[in-house]
């Protein structure tokens, strides 16, 4: 698996020799209401190969991470006996066959229309901190820890704006709204062994800043 990522990351670097190369790196908010604060984060870097005009393909690391609402069970007095605490994450290696919706030269201020495709490996863990309360005395309560790991394949979609920042360089910031395909939702139902069958998989807002070099002179 590993070695099969970094094969794949090569090609890209390689794909042409005079290809315009640009790294990025920005984040995505992915709205869902079994997390904490309603949602959960992707932080992302990587970097875009302009092989045509309309296509810009994509290649990029990025990490997931949220936390479940706690759950706290309750005696018939209204004590607390336990807390179960869910964490997650996902370490993901996305490309990206970008199209790019242009055709001829732009100047800053201006936006070309892009659609994402885009295929992930991704390693997901969940994480389970289970608290029984001990009721005569909290300090001895006790803890138990979960993890489960798994692999995982997925194709996600994406629509977005790329606006052009400058005409002395090729830096701009892309504004995209995305529907991810890694399910980070497998693993936590697993790790919490309850009948709630948990999906990730959600609509997302997000930002990134490419930075491009100098601009030839006509």
């Amino acid at each position: 698996m590993k070695k099969t990522t970094f094969y794949f990351l090569f090609i890209l670097f390689s794909v042409s020799l005079n290809a315009q190369v640009r790294a990025f790196a920005g984040g995505t908010y992915y709205r869902h209401t079994d997390f904490q604060e309603s949602g959960y984060l992707e932080v992302t870097s990587g970097v875009d190969v302009k092989v045509y005009k309309f296509f810009k393909p994509e290649a990029s690391v990025s990490y997931y991470f949220g936390r479940l609402e706690d759950y706290n069970k309750v005696d018939q007095s209204g004590n607390t006996i336990s807390i179960s605490q869910v964490t997650t994450s996902a370490l993901n290696f996305g490309f990206t066959p970008k199209i790019c919706l242009s055709w001829g030269e732009f100047s800053a201020g201006d936006a070309i229309v892009q659609i994402l495709p885009r295929y992930n490996i991704s390693r997901i863990e969940a994480q389970q901190n289970y608290i029984l309360i001990n009721q005569s005395n909290p300090a001895q309560s006790k803890t138990q820890k979960n993890i489960v790991t798994e692999w995982q394949h997925s194709f996600g979609i994406g629509l977005g704006l790329d606006i052009i920042l400058s005409d002395k360089k090729y830096d701009s910031l892309a504004i995209n709204l995305y529907y991810t395909g890694v399910n980070m939702g497998e693993a936590l139902t697993d790790v919490k062994k309850s009948n709630t069958n948990y999906d990730s998989r959600t609509l997302g807002l997000g930002m990134n800043y490419y930075f491009g070099f100098k601009k030839k002179k006509a």
